[in-house]
């Protein structure tokens, strides 16, 4: 597995991901992925295969000290294999390298392997968003200092 900054012209592949990943009420549009592509406050890490078919994506922004996880995104194939722990680690060193001393999330308090992948790379639950996501359905905010080392096994 190959983890590399996305480049436009894997933007059809992105959203291909997207759709098959969320419900169509929480897709991201490709000008909102385009604009995040663009950004130079933005990061988006891929993971890809051999063959370079997209494993994997996650999306940053750092403001200051702060960055943001924004939309992280495994295939279903690849799902429970570490991708997204390896594009999340990826993320937290660019936002160390940015300047950034923490990162941010929301993630929906129903999405349990999510909640417990951002758990088992050190995010704790700082406060919840009511219909962060729609009616009756609440989100996490999640913190994490940058620089903390993760151990090993978060990755398995």
């Amino acid at each position: 597995m190959i983890i590399t900054h996305a480049e436009p012209d894997q933007l059809d592949s992105i959203m291909d991901l997207e759709r098959d990943s969320f419900p169509h009420q929480e897709n991201w549009s490709a000008q909102a992925w385009s604009d995040e592509l663009s950004s130079p406050d933005s990061c988006v890490m891929v993971n890809t295969d051999a063959d370079g078919a997209i494993l994997g994506v996650a999306a940053f922004r750092c403001v200051a000290d702060m960055a943001d996880l924004n939309r992280v995104i495994v295939h279903p194939d690849a799902r429970r294999q570490g991708v997204g722990a390896r594009l999340i680690l990826a993320g937290l060193d660019w936002a160390q390298a940015s300047g950034a001393d923490r990162m941010l999330l929301e993630v929906r308090t129903d999405n349990l392997p999510a909640v417990s992948l951002y758990k088992s790379l050190g995010f704790d639950e700082i406060s919840q968003r009511r219909d962060y996501y729609g009616p009756g359905h609440d989100a996490w905010v999640m913190l994490r200092p940058v620089g903390d080392e993760i151990s090993e096994w978060a990755l398995a």
